[in-house]
């Protein structure tokens, strides 16, 4: 079996998933993991797929860049090693918001923190509030994996919450759904 990292993007609109997932049972691969979201009337996933071993890697290629055509996708792929393949990502413990006004260098002095106290940032989404506003408010929700590091993160963060001007808060995570 073979595992296949596909990052697929497009303008947005009904079925996408729909003709992707098409095209990717055509030549029977199966998907393991995937990321999807909605950006601006933009849409982009990013995939892990396996391909039985019956199943070649051009057959795959032809098929992409049929949907491509098709469709007006644009599609990467590129070959996941198998070490990559079986590697068990740190599982998120914690999440951190962040809310305030918006500037540049939010996402940098947060993550800074995080990745100088050996944190994994997981998932991490962004979104600008109502874009007509005169002073629009900066989300950004981060899946941290902390692990024995929760006090030094608190304080951390609340020094980068002055400096920034910001809110952040930490949760710990509640059950997930995926």
């Amino acid at each position: 079996m073979s595992f296949i990292l596909l990052s697929i993007s497009g303008h947005d609109r009904p079925g996408i998933v729909r003709d992707v997932s098409e095209a990717l049972l055509d030549v029977n691969a199966n998907i393991n993991d995937s990321s999807m979201t909605a950006l601006r009337g933009r849409f982009t996933m990013m995939l892990i797929v396996s391909l039985p071993e019956s199943a070649k890697l051009g057959e795959l290629k032809a098929i992409l860049a049929d949907l491509e055509q098709r469709t007006g996708l644009s599609v990467q792929s590129q070959p996941v090693t198998d070490d990559e393949a079986h590697h068990t990502p740190p599982e998120p413990d914690h999440v951190v918001t962040v809310s305030g006004a918006d500037k540049p260098g939010i996402v940098h002095a947060v993550t800074d923190c995080l990745a100088g106290l050996d944190i994994s940032v997981v998932d991490l989404s962004t979104r600008l509030g109502e874009r007509g506003e005169e002073n629009p408010v900066y989300m950004m929700a981060l899946e941290v994996a902390v692990g024995d590091h929760v006090e030094a993160m608190r304080q951390q963060l609340a020094e980068v919450s002055g400096h920034l001007q910001v809110d952040i808060e930490i949760h710990p995570m509640e059950s997930e759904i995926l």
